[in-house]
């Protein structure tokens, strides 16, 4: 198998499903494959988006199989790409609701959801039930992603600029503390010009590295929630922490993810191909839990809980490795290695949906 581990960006906007080949779309000319060509590296050659490797593909269905396999001396069309967007309309006036923008209203400037009573992970154990029942853990009802692997699961922003934030930790809410590191239960001072409600829970987070020519990492350190509010500012106590958390770390409102007791991703046929574009961290090796990101989200119909598997060339239905989906934005998904049998999983890599939540 032929790969790059680098290819040119020059924003993070990602592209949706693509289905057959656009008959507009005129052949621009063919381009013979050299050893260590990806359609990853001819779609940044070509159209100067890496991201566009599925039109390469879609035009040579006929000689591609797997988009991960492609040889020396197979001849590739390298078709046009689809016309120019309509230019947006101009975003309509803001919406206020009780003096706060409407749009903030659901992410968090109220009092947050809590996740439902009695859900449970697979690692909750009760001592009555294992001692009168003795049922098998297999047949007990479990979480196949908690809240905690959602909001502690990492993302990727453009390569300029910080992430979108309503605001970022000042440091200790007490004055005299000597620590350098804020922990589990410390109240901390957040610059939050923005209004917040005594009881809504905020996002910490911050940027941690940037993978080359894709976009930086954004990783969340823990979850506080509102206790006072001021002018400007809030109080908040640190009620997760999920990386070490530090003064200039930004906040946003907590989404609200309710976790789905015994609801499974089921197994579905001919489902969309996606490019693994990096990892969170920078692993040399690829490891079971390891966050990768890959080019579909929300806009393409991904969803927290579907899987995404790898296939090995020689036995097409040999699954080398499996990710699953624990957070999603409108254009890539995070996903975590949950199998693989060997290191496996790199950039350029396509995996294909396996199973989808309902």
């Amino acid at each position: 198998m032929v790969r790059s581990a680098a290819a040119a960006l020059a924003v993070l906007i990602l592209p949706s499903f693509v289905s057959a080949q656009d008959p507009a779309q005129e052949p621009v000319g063919t381009h013979t494959v050299v050893k260590e060509d990806t359609l990853w590296d001819l779609a940044q050659r070509y159209y100067s988006n890496p991201f566009e490797w599925r039109v390469i593909w879609n035009a040579n269905r006929g000689v591609v199989d797997d988009p991960n396999w492609i040889y020396p001396a197979e001849v590739l069309v390298i078709p046009g790409l689809p016309g120019e967007m309509p230019a947006e309309e101009p975003a309509p006036q803001q919406e206020m609701v009780e003096g706060v923008p409407a749009d903030l209203v659901p992410f968090g400037l109220r009092q947050a959801r809590p996740v439902t009573e009695g859900a449970r992970t697979v690692f909750y154990r009760d001592a009555e039930e294992e001692r009168g029942s003795m049922q098998s853990s297999i047949d007990l009802d479990y979480t196949p992603v908690s809240s905690d692997a959602v909001y502690s699961a990492p993302w990727l922003i453009g390569l300029e600029g910080d992430p979108a934030n309503d605001g970022s930790i000042s440091g200790f809410a007490d004055r005299g503390s000597r620590s350098t590191s804020i922990r589990n239960y410390d109240q901390i001072t957040i610059a939050m010009p923005a209004p917040a409600r005594i009881g809504a829970y905020l996002q910490l987070f911050r940027v941690e590295r940037t993978i080359e020519d894709v976009g930086q990492v954004v990783i969340p350190t823990g979850v506080a929630e509102v206790q006072t509010i001021g002018n400007g500012e809030v109080v908040a106590v640190v009620m997760r922490q999920y990386d070490r958390i530090l003064s200039g770390d930004f906040v946003r409102p907590l989404m609200t993810f309710e976790e789905r007791r015994g609801v499974y991703a089921e197994e579905v046929s001919g489902g969309s191909e996606a490019m693994l574009m990096g990892f969170a961290g920078g692993h040399v090796l690829t490891d079971i839990g390891h966050i990768a990101f890959l080019d579909l989200g929300s806009d393409d119909g991904v969803t927290i809980g579907d899987e995404f598997i790898l296939f090995g060339d020689a036995i097409p239905t040999a699954r080398e490795g499996t990710l699953q989906v624990v957070g999603v934005t409108g254009t890539m998904a995070s996903a975590r290695v949950l199998s693989m049998r060997d290191d496996v999983f790199r950039q350029g890599v396509v995996v294909r949906l396996a199973k989808k939540m309902r």
